[in-house]
């Protein structure tokens, strides 16, 4: 039953990333916003949402405060939100780790879900990948953490709100 959750917490985090990207880049492409923004990054827009990509993105602005942020000394380099008018809430970050674990990462992440009253749905770390799923009141949380190779580890967080 464990991996069951695992695997729905995985998911939930692709399809939320996939969702975010899928209608905000092909949004923007077709009709949406593009800003250049001062700091390096791009944000993209429309009525589904916003994505920024960059060296110097930060949190989503729908980011709940119960959810973790990111890693301290994590570089995001994604983060989106999409419109509850036009589908489901929820927002999605991705960042890297110089020098970072997953395990260190997946206990910080632990940490913070459990202080923040989440419930814990499954934890599953294998071959260079670590996965985590959480609930609470309604909404789901999902984390993958992969081992980048290069000294460092890249964390992708969503959130499917309510």
């Amino acid at each position: 039953m464990k991996k069951l959750y695992l695997i729905i917490g995985g998911i939930v985090v692709l399809a939320i990333v996939g969702f975010i990207a899928k209608g905000l880049i092909f949004g923007a492409l077709t009709g949406g916003h593009y800003q250049q923004n001062l700091n390096g990054t791009q944000t993209y827009s429309n009525n589904e949402g916003s994505v920024t990509v960059g060296n110097n993105a930060s949190m989503p602005s729908e980011w709940p405060s119960d959810a973790p942020s990111n890693f301290a000394g994590g570089s995001i380099v994604f983060s989106g939100n999409s419109n509850p008018q036009t589908g489901k809430n929820g927002a999605v970050v991705s960042y890297t780790v110089k020098g970072g674990t997953i395990q260190g990462v997946s206990d910080y992440y632990k940490a913070q879900l459990t202080a923040n009253g989440w419930t814990l749905q499954g934890n599953y770390n294998v071959a260079g990948q670590g996965v985590l799923a959480a609930q609470k009141d309604g909404r789901t949380f999902g984390v993958s953490i992969s081992d980048s190779g290069n000294g460092s580890v890249t964390v992708t967080a969503g959130l499917e709100l309510q």
